[in-house]
């Protein structure tokens, strides 16, 4: 009976501890903080091209969470930011054919880009009836528009969160839960269920790398493609694996960050990683099931997150005042930081702090 006890009450403090319900969060901002017009129905993922140009999905309706019915009005898009032009705001990128909207929920996204200087955008695709799926594009600048390659479909990448591209069709990307139905993905994350994995597909087939995590979420690689980044928000820490040259994985250590950590945006100048996260999920997790909730956002800066002793900086903490709700993701381009939400506001901070 005291062994049953004793593990009840471990269960009971990761959980607690996971949940963030003990935190307390402070406010700083790293600059000047705006808030993008026209951007309200979420910005979940971003991804970069090398000139600035940032992609963001807009409009999930998050799998696992019971939901406001507010989130079902919500509408599927994509959209671009340029950090040149910051205060043009965000603009809705065309989708051609137009077909491909018709069963649209973006939710991680990956840029690729070839040596003619080619984009594509990689898109983590929830399909209707559990069907997840990879839409691949080719961006065209010119009229603002994304043109359908192809959409991947494979047994193995059924329950996804994010993904990184390693070339012009392949990638590594994250299944979160084992299970697909909203209860069984509710019951995953309480039991803490360490059955979420990392796969890669290339060429049409595909292969389990990493596996064992709680909560496998947004992926990354290091500038030199030799590191793999996942962010674990259940393990509140960021995994890192060595690549090898067959594209298979082996763990090297986990970042431990106290906090509950989505996507990752890696400075290609020096590889710092700049996390964003939720301070406290168990607010977010009220937020889904009332959007006038309020709840807190974070952005972590990372430095040599390949060695032993990473030092990590908070770059942005709010509790909600600012107008924030539920950080999912921090992108840092010269000396700017944007901050997307899973399904609230985009914000746009000057960094005039030293780096």
């Amino acid at each position: 009976m005291a062994v049953l006890s004793a593990v009840v009450v471990n269960h009971v403090a990761k959980i607690i501890s996971a949940s963030g319900m003990l935190k307390h969060v402070y406010n700083h901002v790293p600059g000047t903080c705006r808030l993008v017009p026209g951007v309200e129905q979420g910005s979940e993922d971003i991804a970069l091209t090398s000139s600035g140009l940032a992609f963001i999905s807009s409009g999930i309706l998050p799998p696992g969470f019971i939901l406001d019915p507010v989130y079902f009005s919500f509408q599927q898009r994509i959209l671009v930011f340029d950090f040149k032009n910051p205060t043009k705001g965000a603009k809705e990128v065309q989708i051609v054919p137009q077909s491909v909207k018709e069963d649209f929920m973006p939710h991680g996204l990956s840029v690729y880009e070839d040596k003619s200087g080619q984009v594509r955008l990689f898109v983590v695709n929830h399909g209707k009836g559990y069907k997840d799926r990879v839409e691949i594009f080719r961006f065209d600048s010119d009229s603002n528009s994304l043109h359908h390659i192809e959409s991947v479909k494979h047994p193995l990448p059924y329950s996804l969160n994010d993904i990184v591209a390693t070339g012009p069709d392949s990638f590594y990307a994250t299944n979160d839960k084992y299970s697909t139905g909203l209860y069984s993905k509710m019951a995953e994350t309480w039991l803490l269920l360490p059955w979420s994995n990392v796969v890669y597909y290339s060429g049409g087939e595909a292969i389990i790398v990493a596996d064992g995590l709680l909560y496998a979420n947004g992926v990354n690689l290091s500038p030199d493609g030799k590191l793999v980044y996942v962010a674990n928000p259940t393990a509140a820490a960021v995994t890192v694996y060595h690549r090898h040259d067959d594209n298979t994985l082996l763990f090297s250590h986990d970042i431990i960050l106290h906090t509950g950590v989505d996507n990752i945006c890696v400075d290609p100048a020096n590889g710092d990683l700049w996390v964003g996260a939720i301070p406290r999920p168990i607010d977010f997790s009220v937020h889904m099931q009332n959007a006038s909730h309020p709840c807190g956002s974070q952005v972590l800066r990372i430095e040599n997150p390949a060695g032993e002793n990473s030092s990590i900086t908070e770059m942005f903490s709010d509790d909600g005042r600012a107008g924030l709700w539920g950080s999912s993701v921090g992108c840092y381009h010269n000396k700017q930081l944007l901050i997307g939400t899973v399904n609230h506001r985009l914000m746009h901070c000057t960094v005039d702090v030293p780096l």
